[in-house]
């Protein structure tokens, strides 16, 4: 009867460890999947950076005044959620004033386009390798024009609020010559392609909108323009 009693002890005795280990084991392999997904995916929240350059248009008046230029971006901020997160940006382009700009005269110059903004972005399909995502936000914008020469004449009736002068009467040229800037309020949007490298590390290009609202001038004939600012940018770079 004793040896009937401890033979199912031992049989159980021996088998209780060899289950517990196997649990263990087998949920530790299981914890190790679950890290290399998330390490392999990357974190829910982490700081954000980009960096970039490209092709800078200007559209509507201002694309009347000023060639495709170039220019570069860079950016930091931080992601919330996969899909989610804020982005402050630095932007600076320059471009050549076309020539034809005011009747009659050669012009030479540039134009320098600079803004820092405040973004929303988010990410759609954030965990694919190969997605995109939307940013939109206000910005401060500094616009400058130098003006280093007009040929062919000496005085000309001179008003165009995109190049930051009016004048009602003819004024001599080396009056107009030199530099001038604005710094307004602005507003921009726009819509990336991601292309994963490693981890959180993707390739992007970038076209974004901005509408800048620029100072008013008075015209000769008394009505009033406001010299406001359109652009897109395309850039082309890394972000995580």
């Amino acid at each position: 009867m004793r040896l009937h009693t401890l033979l199912p002890l031992a049989l159980l005795a021996l088998t209780v460890p060899r289950g517990a280990s196997a649990q263990t084991t087998s949920g530790s392999d299981a914890a190790m999947v679950g890290f290399e997904t998330q390490a392999s995916e990357g974190p829910e929240r982490h700081f954000m950076f980009n960096v970039g350059g490209g092709a800078s248009f200007p559209i509507s008046d201002a694309g009347d005044r000023f060639k495709t230029g170039g220019g570069f971006q860079v950016g930091a901020g931080f992601q919330f959620k996969r899909n989610l997160g804020v982005m402050a940006e630095y932007f600076f382009s320059a471009h050549d004033i076309q020539a034809d700009v005011l009747t009659g005269t050669g012009v030479d110059g540039n134009h320098y386009m600079q803004y820092g903004s405040l973004n929303a972005v988010w990410n759609v399909m954030p965990r694919s390798p190969f997605g995109f995502y939307l940013i939109a936000g206000p910005g401060l914008y500094y616009r400058k024009v130098e003006l280093t020469q007009l040929a062919g004449v000496a005085a000309i009736p001179y008003c165009d609020p995109w190049l930051y002068y009016c004048a009602t009467d003819v004024v001599p040229v080396t009056e107009i010559l030199g530099s001038r800037s604005s710094t307004d309020f602005g507003v921009g949007g726009g819509i990336g392609v991601t292309l994963k490298i490693y981890g959180d590390l993707r390739l992007y290009l970038e076209g974004r909108y901005h509408y800048i609202f620029g100072p008013s001038f008075t015209l000769p004939d008394g009505s009033s323009r406001n010299a406001d600012g359109q652009y897109i940018p395309v850039n082309f770079g890394i972000r995580y």
